[in-house]
């Protein structure tokens, strides 16, 4: 159970950062198939396999709430303090896990060019919703402290439903589809209001609600499609997922940008976007990024080690 349990608490910090998904974490400690199946046998017919999924997604749980709920305390305050840094860390952790992705795939995309299309269409979505921020007209700024309103709740409905379909996948982010749409630190400062039972829960709780039915719902709906695509469409589907985190980056860029810092009740300022121009105050950190991406490095040569370490104990039995 305690492993299990680990493996639920690493999803959860994944999920709860850009650039890495839990889906990529059980991609890289080997337990992803296993979720993905578990997701699939609850609504199995056989009684057997519904009880497993549900003792195992149990345990699973327990270690992705305490997960969150760790995340939720920390990153408020570090992404309005450190905008860059963290930033720059999401960029390392995005950027570290694509290779470790090509390698464990290798055998589904090499000489399976044509399906670079699909890495295409992935980039593709990736910077168009991101740039739909920036239309002229459309009132994107969803904050769930103050209040949704209108349409905004069939678009935090959406964005649950997309956030939590791509967190199944290995490669790209429930939180960088979350930071694509413009929702993510309102989510985590919603979040944090919440479980310091700060301002008004009540409204907060109720702008939150539609992100939450959206979440459900994708669970319930997207999950057979993940495990058909990844079944019968493979490579294709790894390419496109390929092309979505490396476009993600994207988004990690422009994110400070979207960040309302409150300064004090009456004055409020944006962050700029950031750049790759050394010396300047929104410049990436170089440090934070390899961080971020020895995170990865770490994680894959724990896969590694428990992967040996399994097969040991396999040739012991025998």
């Amino acid at each position: 159970m305690l492993i299990t349990a680990l493996h639920g608490l690493a999803m959860a910090i994944a999920d709860a950062v850009p650039g890495v998904s839990g889906g990529t974490i059980g991609f890289i400690l080997g337990f992803y198939d296993k979720f993905i199946t578990s997701l699939h046998n609850l609504l199995s017919r056989d009684k057997k396999e519904r009880v497993d999924a549900v003792k195992y997604l149990l345990k699973l749980g327990i270690g992705w709430v305490i997960g969150f709920v760790l995340s939720m305390l920390l990153l408020k305050n570090l992404f309005e303090q450190h905008v860059y840094i963290m930033c720059s860390a999401f960029i390392g952790l995005t950027v570290a896990a694509i290779p470790f992705i090509i390698i464990a795939e290798k055998d589904n995309l090499k000489g399976k060019y044509y399906n670079i299309v699909w890495t295409v269409v992935g980039a593709g979505l990736v910077v168009g919703i991101t740039m739909l921020r920036y239309v002229e007209g459309l009132n994107l700024n969803v904050s769930f402290v103050d209040g949704i309103q209108g349409w905004q709740y069939l678009y935090v409905f959406v964005v649950g439903f997309v956030a939590i379909s791509a967190m199944m996948l290995p490669g790209l982010s429930g939180s960088s589809v979350m930071l694509i749409f413009g929702v993510y630190y309102p989510a985590i400062a919603a979040a944090h209001e919440i479980l310091h039972f700060n301002g008004n829960l009540g409204r907060t709780i109720l702008g939150m609600l539609p992100m939450g039915v959206g979440l459900i719902v994708g669970i319930l709906v997207s999950v057979k499609g993940v495990k058909i695509a990844f079944e019968k469409h493979r490579s294709a589907a790894v390419y496109c997922v390929l092309g979505m985190t490396a476009a993600s980056v994207f988004p990690i860029c422009v994110a400070p940008g979207s960040i309302l810092h409150q300064i004090s009740a009456d004055e409020a300022a944006y962050y700029s976007p950031m750049t790759l121009v050394p010396f300047k105050e929104n410049s990436i950190n170089v440090v934070a990024f390899i961080v971020g991406a020895a995170v990865i490095v770490g994680l894959e040569i724990l896969r590694l080690k428990l992967g040996k370490k399994a097969e040991g104990d396999k040739a012991g039995e025998n």
